[in-house]
Parts: C-alpha cells; structure tokens; sequence
C-alpha cells in the first residue's frame, strides 16, 4: 500500500487509466472550444496557481513538497490559509478540467477516486505525523482549515 503514499503517481495513474479506456473505445476527444473550453483553461490555471503557490511556501519555510518525506515546518500561510491540502486540490481540480477538455465524466470518476485515495489513505497518515510533531500549532490549524475547502 505504500503507492498511496505518493499522491502525484496516483494522480497521474487514474487519469491516464481514463485516457486509455476512452482511447480504446475510440471515444477520446480533446476539444478547447466553447464554454466547456474555456471553464477547463480557468481550472487549469487555478490548478497551477494553487501549486505554484504551495512550492513557492514548502521552499521558502525550507521543508519539502513530498509525502514520503518528513516536514520540518508547519505551512499555514498562503494557500495554506484556506485549505490543509491545496496541491490535492489542484490534483482534483485537474481531473474535472480534463472531463471537460474530453467532454468525458471518465475523468470525473478519476478525479472521484484520486480523492477518495487521497481522502482516505493519504492525507490521514499526514495529518497523523502532523499532529504528533507539531502538537499545539496543528490542533488549532485543524480547527481553523479545512481539509479540503
């Protein structure tokens, strides 16, 4: 169980799964146009806003962006104000900008299950670390943020 511990490969394996089965029955169509096109850009650029501004904090508090690695700082600023996770987020934000990029709920259901591996796996064991290392400051960043949004 130790691949949900590495959020982008999960990322990237459920999407291109839903690639390659829309592929395989012929159904993969990417399309910019419309109203459907330009929500999808507007997603994706939020999506790289929320990770550009979460590495920008993860390198100025000198504390690494990977899950396999152990903080050495508590990030509460920022993105980090308003969501205890924004690069997940911007992950699951990615998938929903992708179903309408294809016109696709396959990427929607990539996008659920992402969460749920995340939601579920992931984060828990984070916020465990988390709350053991940096007792007082997480209780009341955890009160305070939401996990998500």
């Amino acid at each position: 169980m130790g691949i949900f511990k590495l959020p982008l490969l999960n990322w990237f394996f459920v999407n291109a799964f839903a690639a390659y089965y829309l592929y395989s029955q012929d159904a993969f169509y990417w399309h910019f146009s419309g109203w459907m096109g330009i929500l999808g850009i507007l997603i994706i650029l939020e999506s790289f806003v929320w990770i550009g501004m979460s590495l920008y904090y993860f390198f100025q508090y000198k504390t690494s962006p990977n899950p396999t690695t152990q903080a050495s700082h508590l990030i509460t600023h920022g993105p980090y104000r308003f969501s205890r996770n924004p690069m997940y987020l911007a992950f699951t934000s990615m998938s929903l900008s992708f179903a309408l990029f294809a016109h696709s709920p396959y990427f929607l259901v990539s996008g659920l299950v992402f969460w749920l591996i995340t939601d579920l796996y992931t984060i828990p064991q984070e916020e465990s670390f988390l709350a053991a290392h940096f007792k007082d400051e997480w209780d009341a960043y955890s009160k305070n943020t939401r996990r998500w949004l």
